[in-house]
Order: structure tokens, then C-alpha cells, then sequence
């Protein structure tokens, strides 16, 4: 039988900026005499990043998992050996800090909105915590303030893992220059695509210099720096932004369309009181459903349709060669099992997500009638 999607429809964003303009900038990073000035458009793309995220200063890395490593191992109090993070999220974190040399202390999430849950947080703060890394989730915000406060008063170093919330605010503040600092990504499946690359945003000069120290020092045995071809790739997906977001918009508010008043799937919604992507759509597939999450996803996939379970298996779930510490996690043992990724990003159009959706109803109705 044929599927629904002969080429399969994927939850990236890959958003692919304009040809000319990408030519362009890379030919401006040649001088007179044909030659390039190494390092020239890295630095456009820094200093066009930091007013875009309103944050002093800014420092690229060749990727967004050395970005991380390295604002771990700088931020993390000296002589302690733990680093908080949500269980529930990006499937190498834990990799992350075992590179930087800590201990990943993996805690609950919030019901609502699978962000970090704070008061999880507060209970796993210890004697041996060097550093809280909070997550936000890929549709909305953590609880920055409350996150900001729970820092000042433990006295532990606050880092934001921030690379699904590129373009989100907190109280009309762009997401950037919270906490001591903020990490992101530009691979090609975030909101800017460079293909690979990462960056951290800080208002800490100090910091600034340490990161610029690290991802060049060959003591570290990495090579942290962000090559210009990749930076003219996301200078121009960084100016064409608002043709993402519009595009994304789009898709999102079709699927609320579509999906309204449809038992077992429960939309989580963007927070549109604030400024956001629209970048994934995820959904929770109920009990009234009739079908569990994994054999939906699976009927799903056989069609084109490359839906996938959300942050499956979550890190508590997972097994690994070094020490990590696993506090009790009901809600993201629960939510790992019933959330879904659906198909969006700019290779998806509307009628991809109307055909998305009637799949949806009819392997609910067929399902019922079974």
C-alpha cells in the first residue's frame, strides 16, 4: 500500500535562506585582493547576535555541545562535583557533563509545561552542587525568575541551556542574558541554521574571555572554533528570521485549527503573551486517544509522517558508564511515554499538516472501531 508521504515530512526546522544573499555575504568576507580575512564574518555574526538577544557580549563555538562544555566547566564551582538538569531533555546532556567533568543530578519537570520543575531543583541543591543547568523546553520558557531567585539564594552559578528559545522573551526580555549565561545552537534543525555551530550570550566580561580562551586553548584538545562559512550561513538566516517565524506561525495555528476539539491529542500551546518561535509543535496523546504514544508514532512513520516521541527515553530511563544521580521523577517518567513531536519547519506546508491531521482522526476512528 502506498503511504500517505512519498517524501517523509520531518520535525526540523531546516530553514534554508536565500542563495544570492548567502553568496553575498560570503563574498564580503574576501578583500581586495581575493583573499579571506579569516575570522571576519564570525565576528559580524557575534556582535549581530548580541544585539539581537540584547546581551553584551557573545561567543561562537564550532558547536553547540562544546558551547556547553565549556560554560559548565568555567561556571561550575570549583570543588564540587554536581550539575542539576531536567531528566526529561536533549539526549546527550548528560554526555555534556561528563565531558566537563561533573556529575549529571537529573530532576523532575513541570506538569504543565515539562520545563524544569523548580522546586525539584530546589530539593536536589546540595553541598556537592557546582552548577544548576536549566533547560528550556521546546515549546515555551522555564520559570526564569523563580530559577534566577533559587540561584541567588543557594549561591550556586545559573547557566540557561537555551537552544530551543532563540527567539522567546520573559516579561517582553529577549532570551540571552539571563542567568550568568545563555547556550545555544545553530544546527540545522534549530531556529537559526549554520549547519552546525553553537554560541553563548553573557553580560559577564570575565566570562567572555574565559570562553574565548577555551575554545582556542589546545590544552582542552578540541577545536572550538566557529569556521566563517558556517557563520555566513546563519548571518543569513538570522536577517531573514521573520519569513521563519511567520512561516512557522502558520503551521502552528494550523494544527490548533485542525486539532480543535479532537479527543486524545492535547495541543501544548505557546505562551503568545510573549514574543516566540513557533518552532515544534508537540502534543500529548491521551488516554482518550485509544491508541499508546510509540504505536501511534510507529503507524505514523509508515506513512512519511517522521513524528517522533518526545525526549524518548528520557536520561533517568537511560543507562550509562559513569556516575550520574537520579532523584525521583514521576512526572518526566510519565510525560516520556505520552508526548509527541509532530511534523513542522520549513519544509512542511499547510496541506502537509491538514493531511497530518485527517491521519490523525482516521487512525483514531479506525482505532475505536477496532
Amino acid at each position: 500500500m502506498d503511504r500517505l508521504f512519498q517524501t517523509p515530512i520531518s520535525t526540523s526546522n531546516l530553514y534554508t535562506p536565500d542563495r544570492n544573499r548567502l553568496r553575498q555575504i560570503l563574498d564580503s568576507a574576501f578583500d581586495r585582493d581575493g583573499n579571506l580575512v579569516i575570522g571576519s564574518l564570525v565576528s559580524r555574526l557575534e556582535t549581530q547576535l548580541c544585539d539581537y538577544h540584547q546581551a553584551k557580549y557573545c561567543v561562537t563555538f564550532s558547536t553547540g555541545f562544546w558551547a556547553l562544555v565549556a560554560a559548565v566547566q568555567i561556571q561550575s564551582l570549583p570543588g564540587r562535583s554536581e550539575v542539576i538538569i531536567p531528566s526529561l531533555t536533549y539526549r546527550r546532556l548528560a554526555d555534556v557533563l561528563h565531558w566537563a567533568g561533573k556529575i549529571p543530578v537529573m530532576v523532575d519537570v513541570d506538569r504543565e509545561t515539562l520545563a524544569v520543575c523548580c522546586d525539584a531543583v530546589t530539593a536536589a541543591v546540595s553541598d556537592e552542587t557546582a552548577l544548576i543547568l536549566a533547560v528550556h523546553p521546546i515549546v515555551n520558557c522555564c520559570d526564569v525568575i523563580r530559577l534566577l531567585s533559587v540561584s541567588e539564594q543557594r549561591g550556586v552559578p545559573l547557566i540557561f541551556d537555551a537552544v530551543e528559545s532563540v527567539h522567546e522573551t520573559i516579561n517582553s526580555r529577549r532570551i540571552g542574558s539571563f542567568g550568568v549565561g545563555e547556550v545555544f545552537s545553530f544546527h540545522a534543525s534549530k531556529l537559526i541554521n549554520g549547519c552546525e555551530g553553537g554560541y553563548v550570550c553573557t553580560n559577564d566580561r570575565k566570562f567572555r574571555d574565559q570562553l574565548v580562551h577555551f575554545k582556542s586553548d589546545p590544552g582542552t584538545g578540541i577545536n572550538g572554533v566557529l569556521c566563517d562559512g558556517h557563520a555566513a550561513l546563519a548571518i543569513a538566516g538570522l536577517e531573514e528570521i521573520e519569513t521563519n517565524l511567520a512561516h512557522n506561525r502558520i503551521l502552528y495555528e494550523t494544527y490548533q485549527h485542525e486539532l480543535r476539539d479532537f479527543p486524545g491529542i492535547r495541543l501544548l500551546r505557546f505562551d503568545e503573551s510573549e514574543q516566540t518561535s513557533f518552532k515544534n509543535v508537540v502534543a500529548e496523546v491521551t488516554d482518550d486517544f485509544g491508541m499508546d504514544r510509540d504505536d501511534l508514532v510507529s503507524r505514523l512513520n509508515v506513512d512519511g509522517i517522521l513524528a517522533r516521541a518526545y525526549y524518548y527515553p528520557a536520561l533517568h530511563a537511560k543507562t550509562f558508564d559513569y556516575d550520574v544521580k537520579r532523584m525521583q521523577v514521576p512526572i518526566a517518567h510519565d510525560a516520556m511515554h505520552r508526548f509527541i513531536n509532530l511534523p513542522c519547519g520549513q519544509m512542511v506546508s499547510v496541506g502537509d499538516v491538514v493531511s497530518t491531521c485527517r491521519q490523525l482522526k482516521s487512525l483514531h476512528i479506525a482505532n475505536k472501531a477496532a
